[in-house]
């Protein structure tokens, strides 16, 4: 198996295992989806198939030629629901197939189902060479396969021509890159029905032979895998992005966090998940330990107050160093309180605010996260630099 075909493989099979989850979460009631799933696993597994090694073994327990009759059908069906999908409009809306579609691509794969039955065993297994096309009937399997594909491959690449016309720019960028590989595949079927019809094509001395154009449909195949899969990788660059955002912002509340906890431990409610949600650094995570440290910060309200009153000038939110250094005081000032068994002050003021009242609520949740993230490391950095 060459690299080139192990690539378009690993990017069928992988672009219907991404479109799997969402599907099955539809109940499999999304028509749109199922197309593209059953296109994308079908033409992955056809092309499985295809490859001498496991043609040769799946042979060997059925029988002579049944492996190239199941891969072309397996292609074929995935062609047929790949335009299918593609002729969705606009993305959004099942359309049924066109009659005589489905009928084209039944007509030519029984076409070539009858082919195979009435050949000899030993021509059941042809290729594109000169020995094999002398007989008509071989000649006859691949043009009605031929005439399929040319078809697919041709309404396939008008159809995602026409929606790159269309859409945000990623979506257009992933239609025209698939438009041109299809038209790259059309070519190549236009070639390889003269070669299987002209004989004089296929003289030893052309510059041109079929390994050329074999090649060039490979290439033309891996540009649309590209394009599928440019959703796919720009969806995974996007969501390990925000993984590590979330990891860093996580990790940013560390040291409030860690200093509130220890002073009230019942602010922490879930003592198992720390590692595992630092190691994931999801979004949920991190809010929880956001509300975790906000909640830590109301109980110090009181202490707060009477350390920003024992402070010479008073404390701006934007001074992230004086902000650390009243939260040092506050938690100094309720330890005392705690050894000593006094009570706390009665009074409690929320220092350390949020900028707008809808923080929490989400509006300014961002902003927020990112002023405690900075109070935290500036409480980090200050215990370092009081440790050495």
């Amino acid at each position: 198996m060459s690299a080139l075909n192990l690539v378009a493989i690993a990017t069928l099979l992988g672009g219907a295992l991404w479109t799997l989850p969402a599907l099955i979460r539809r109940r499999l009631r999304d028509p749109m989806r199922l197309h593209l799933c059953l296109a994308l696993l079908l033409m992955g597994a056809g092309n499985v198939l295809a490859q001498p090694p496991v043609l040769d073994f799946v042979d060997g327990f059925t029988f002579e030629g049944f492996s190239k009759v199941t891969y072309n059908v397996e292609i074929l069906a995935g062609l047929s629901l790949m335009v299918g999908f593609l002729r969705e409009r606009p993305l959004r809306r099942w359309a049924p197939p066109w009659p005589w579609e489905v009928g084209a691509c039944l007509v030519c794969l029984a076409a070539m189902l009858a082919v195979t039955v009435f050949l000899p065993a030993h021509l059941r297994n042809h290729v594109l060479t000169s020995t094999f096309l002398a007989d008509w009937r071989v000649r006859t399997f691949y043009n009605f396969g031929n005439f399929y594909l040319l078809f697919g491959y041709a309404a396939s690449a008008y159809l995602a021509g026409r929606h790159a016309r269309r859409g945000g720019s990623l979506r257009r960028l992933s239609f025209s890159i698939i438009a041109v590989g299809l038209a790259g595949l059309a070519l190549t079927c236009i070639f390889r029905f003269l070669w299987v019809n002209l004989p004089t094509l296929r003289d030893t001395e052309r510059l041109i032979d079929y390994a050329d154009v074999f090649l060039f449909g490979q290439v033309a195949a891996i540009v649309v895998c590209v394009g599928l899969s440019l959703p796919f990788f720009v969806s995974v660059v996007q969501t390990a992005r925000e993984t590590l955002d979330h990891r860093r912002q996580y990790r940013g509340l560390e040291e409030l966090w860690c200093q509130l906890a220890e002073a009230y431990p019942e602010l922490v409610l879930d003592h198992r998940g720390r590692r595992r949600h630092a190691f994931l650094g999801s979004s949920r995570a991190v809010y929880r330990r956001y509300v975790e440290c906000r909640d830590g910060l109301t109980r110090l309200g009181p202490y707060l107050l009477l350390a920003a009153e024992e402070m010479s000038a008073p404390v701006s939110q934007e001074d992230l160093r004086a902000s650390a250094e009243l939260v040092i005081r506050a938690l100094r000032l309720y330890g005392d309180q705690e050894a000593g068994g006094g009570s706390p002050p009665a009074e409690a003021v929320f220092v350390l605010a949020p900028r707008s009242r809808h923080s929490i609520d989400g509006h300014d949740y961002e902003e927020d996260l990112g002023t405690l993230v900075q109070l935290s490391r500036e409480l980090g950095a200050m215990r370092t630099h009081a440790s050495v």
